[in-house]
């Protein structure tokens, strides 16, 4: 009797592992700072940029971001509604300045990516595979395959626009194999969900 409930444990164990590796993306924060000196409300109006030199990537993380903070009632603009984005990627504090006072914005938020590490992995035939963020080549299946993975480090900060003051910053790590979209979605909903815990946000 104890030999059967141990191994219906194991298997159960087993099951478990196997559900949690296979759960494509992982996102983690770093290095989160919050300003204590800031008396202000939680913000509830937010011009989010995305600083990136893939257009499309800029208009799919913004977009996503926009929508996520609406689901929590926190009213928000993408920077592509609000401010073209210059050939040189180089937005000036006016530019920015003039956007949220033309929308009423209470708070910029901006991410951009500040570093990608990939790996080479290889992996022999019928062993579960990891993988990681990436555009990943895996075509030789015996005995094995080759793969490409990457961690993308991205630093998110919040700012106050009355005092133009850096009230929230934070550094996240994600490691998938996942498409694009559903890491955008992933780091997203890290960066709000922190932001809650910090009581930064609020519904308009």
């Amino acid at each position: 009797m104890n030999n059967i409930l141990v191994r219906r444990l194991g298997h159960l164990f087993f099951l478990a592992f196997l559900i949690i590796s296979c759960a494509g993306t992982a996102t983690e924060l770093t290095q989160n700072q919050v300003d204590d000196s800031y008396k202000g409300k939680p913000v509830s109006d937010i011009l989010v940029i995305a600083i990136t030199g893939n257009e499309h990537n800029r208009r799919s993380f913004e977009k996503k971001f926009v929508a996520q903070l609406k689901s929590v009632g926190v009213e928000a603009i993408s920077s592509e509604a609000a401010i073209p984005m210059p050939p040189n990627l180089e937005l000036k504090k006016e530019t920015i300045l003039n956007a949220v006072r033309q929308n009423e914005n209470d708070a910029v938020i901006i991410t951009h990516l500040i570093g990608k590490e990939d790996k080479d992995v290889y992996t022999r035939s019928g062993s579960a595979h990891r993988g990681f963020y990436g555009f990943y080549h895996s075509r030789h299946r015996d005995p094995g395959y080759a793969s490409t993975s990457a961690m993308v480090r991205l630093e998110t900060n919040l700012y106050d626009v009355k005092t133009e003051k850096l009230i929230w910053s934070a550094k996240s790590e994600t490691w998938s194999k996942e498409s694009t979209d559903e890491i955008i979605i992933d780091v997203i909903n890290a960066v709000i969900n922190n932001l809650q815990k910090d009581k930064l946000i609020a519904p308009k």
